[in-house]
């Protein structure tokens, strides 16, 4: 069933973090020579260190507890060096539970939430960090995965519909470049290490069925013509093949794309909903900068966009101060306005909802979220994807394996990688399933 974020009822934002609730007891004492506790926040926003938005957030926070000291530390690759501090127990108090980890080995790192079932009556998208019925990470906000444009280089060109299909959106991306030769139709942020995962991310808007990951568990040719992963990957190797995206994609530059994109030398990228704000916020005229769903149409005619969770917020189970910790979070989820910071639906049913959305659904893009995975194979995917060493969710690699072939820098065609990916898939299923 399709799930639409529209929380229509609000409801009482209350979150009770009690330290029995499913984990040990915290042990935590004084560790500061002020008289206060100290606390590590791990996080990937490092823009809000450098514009002042974290210290904004810790002040606001003392005021409701002004004995906990919150040491803010931020990293650019986060999943990368996260994954690397987590060989060991040096990854903060509170940190934001990366990707990589996988479900069953959840309560290896992280200190458990709650009941899943009990959560769910005050928040969403809890079942991607929970794992037999326990949340281990609660999301920080609620994103869309689609394309953040600057419609104004579409309306210069003639463009009055924002294409449906892949062959449209081609054309589109053909007319822009026509009308301004310099302007970069789609940017592939090529070497940022994390933003090509988005392509995967669409799977399920674009396909317009909330079962698809589940089904792919099953599926041993997941990527064969026809498929939904299939054409979305065909349409960036396409459009890359065509010289519709940046001329050095080694050389792309995350931070420099969104002045680009917000000054309009940029036309199409494709990123979560959290990025409207941010690249709004650059440019001169915000209302020149919105979201749209991917360019497919599913098989009942409608379109829909991808609905998840952001980053979920969590607890280092090694962390010697989880009373202090777990205030944290409290505050942050219920009382912070993060997600309208960062142009993002609220994790708290019927707190927040972005403008920008709410109008593209005024145009009849529903919105849809991935269906849980069944009892009991909740870690199924994620092992696949692991076992499969495709980097599906979770890495660049596919995609910049898909670019390099356009670009004419190796000599696979975009059939060979599909069959390559089929046979790595399959085999991973048999590994994971035997």
């Amino acid at each position: 069933m399709k799930k639409k974020l529209l929380g229509t009822m609000a409801v009482a934002i209350g979150f009770s973090l009690v330290l029995s609730a499913c984990g040990s007891k915290s042990g935590s004492s004084d560790n500061s020579s002020d008289g206060k506790e100290t606390i590590t926040f791990i996080n990937h926003k490092t823009d809000w260190t450098s514009n002042g938005k974290w210290d904004e957030y810790i002040k606001e926070f003392n005021q409701k507890y002004p004995d906990i000291n919150v040491k803010v530390e931020t990293i650019t690759d986060y999943a990368g060096q996260m994954k690397i501090r987590m060989n060991s127990k040096d990854y903060g108090d509170v940190f934001m539970l990366p990707d990589t980890v996988k479900p069953q080995d959840f309560n290896k790192f992280v200190e458990p939430i709650g009941k899943q079932n009990e959560l769910e009556e005050k928040y969403m998208g809890l079942s991607n960090k929970s794992y037999e019925g326990i949340t281990y990470g609660l999301p920080i906000a609620i994103n869309a995965t689609g394309l953040l444009v600057n419609k104004k280089l579409f309306e210069e060109a003639g463009i009055k519909e924002f294409p449906k299909t892949p062959e449209e959106f081609i054309s589109a991306l053909k007319t822009i470049k026509k009308k301004n030769p310099d302007v970069i139709p789609l940017y592939t942020n090529y070497a940022s290490n994390w933003a090509m995962a988005n392509w995967d991310f669409v799977r399920v808007g674009a396909s317009g069925n909330p079962d698809i990951t589940n089904e792919m568990t099953s599926d041993k040719a997941p990527f064969a013509e026809g498929k939904t992963m299939n054409t979305i990957y065909k349409l960036l190797y396409d459009v890359t093949k065509e010289g519709l995206t940046e001329k050095d994609p080694s050389t792309t530059d995350w931070e420099q794309s969104k002045q680009d994109l917000a000054d309009g030398k940029i036309a199409v990228m494709v990123l979560g909903s959290w990025a409207i704000q941010q690249v709004q916020e650059l440019a001169e005229d915000p209302e020149d900068i919105a979201f749209e769903p991917f360019p497919m149409t599913a098989e009942d005619g409608k379109q829909y966009i991808t609905v998840a969770p952001d980053y979920n917020i969590a607890i280092n189970v090694n962390s010697e101060h989880k009373e202090a910790a777990r205030k944290f979070v409290e505050w942050f989820i219920n009382d912070s306005n993060y997600a309208k910071d960062t142009g993002a639906i609220s994790a708290v049913k019927g707190k927040y909802y972005p403008d920008a959305l709410k109008s593209m659904q005024d145009t009849g893009v529903e919105f849809i979220e991935a269906n849980p995975a069944p009892e009991g194979k909740e870690s199924l995917f994620s092992d696949i994807v692991n076992a499969s060493e495709i980097g599906l969710d979770t890495t660049d690699k596919t995609k910049q394996r898909i670019v390099d072939a356009a670009k004419g820098n190796t000599n696979e065609s975009f059939d060979d990688i599909m069959d390559d990916l089929n046979k790595k898939w399959s085999n991973a299923i048999d590994e994971v399933t035997k």
